[in-house]
């Protein structure tokens, strides 16, 4: 481990797991005590979680993956939708004999996560969602006004989205866009080599594709489901914790509030002094506030 928290590649247990026919890159630490899932958003990796992933080794079995499309699993054509992925992730679990776990998602995975946990709540004794609200929006006014006012921050989704021309953008000459993506929603700069190894992903024309289809068939579409009250009706069991950073203006404070019956076990958390990027700018207490949460399902389980 460095002197930062973050740990060294040799320390890494890497592996490749073959799940639901993809072949996925997973790393995993610790061993002792309740299984815990972490999911990478965009345009990230399992890289992403490794200083946080390394704080919990000595609380659980840690297990985090590199999603359909990132890092150094395969990137096919398509699957790039929440059904998809989401069986992505139960073969991954079956795979490694993991039959519960604690959910820990950031940014798009978070919305995967969601669906994990309402369609499959016998998997995940809990989850904790980073960077994206509960899915029971509740449209009012200021709402409305809150959410137009932030639509033009949000622009870069569809240029993701728009076929040859988001790939493109993504991965050729000096992919200012991409580091754009990496530099502009975090409040303490994110590490050089963390940017480099996200961004070099994406020049291969595979993973650069893989990105906009994310956006275009599950990112944006999750969005809309949200808005347009979707997720009504369908009562979120599994305790919840959703976690922002503090200084997060993508999110409108007015989208977190979340009704008791819709989610009667889930509650909102902010980490002071991060972001969008709260797993990169704060480490040290996104992983504290992870071990309290494995330490209060515990209770509530004993």
């Amino acid at each position: 481990m460095t002197k930062d928290g973050a740990i060294e590649d040799g320390a890494l247990d890497r592996r490749t797991v073959v799940a639901h026919g993809l072949r996925m890159n997973v790393v995993e630490r610790g061993g002792d005590g309740p299984d815990v899932l972490l999911l990478h958003g965009f345009p990230q990796s399992s890289r992403s979680w490794m200083p946080v992933a390394d704080r919990l080794a000595a609380h659980a079995h840690i297990v985090v993956p590199d999603l359909r499309g990132a890092g150094a699993t395969d990137a096919p054509r398509g699957g790039y939708d929440s059904e998809t992925v989401s069986r992505d992730v139960l073969g991954l679990l079956d795979e490694l004999g993991i039959e519960r776990a604690v959910l820990v998602a950031h940014d798009w995975s978070a919305l995967v996560g969601f669906d994990l946990c309402l369609a499959h709540p016998e998997r995940f004794s809990g989850y904790i969602a980073i960077g994206v609200p509960a899915p029971y929006i509740r449209m009012t006014p200021r709402l409305a006004g809150a959410l137009m006012a932030a639509m033009p921050h949000l622009w870069f989704q569809w240029v993701i989205a728009t076929p040859g021309f988001g790939p493109w953008l993504l991965s050729h000459g000096r992919q200012r866009f991409a580091h754009w993506l990496l530099e502009s929603f975090a409040v303490h700069p994110m590490d050089a080599d963390d940017i480099a190894a996200h961004i070099a992903a994406l020049r291969e024309p595979a993973r650069a594709r893989a990105a906009s289809q994310l956006y275009r068939h599950l990112i944006l579409p999750g969005f809309v489901k949200i808005m347009a009250g979707r997720y009504r009706g369908r009562v979120l069991c599994t305790r919840t914790l959703v976690l922002f950073g503090g200084d997060d203006g993508l999110i409108p404070r007015g989208a977190l509030t979340i009704p008791e019956e819709d989610a009667p076990h889930t509650r909102v958390q902010f980490v002071p002094g991060g972001a969008h990027f709260v797993v990169d700018d704060q480490p040290e207490q996104t992983a504290r506030v992870i071990a309290q949460f494995i330490d209060e399902l515990a209770e509530n389980d004993s």
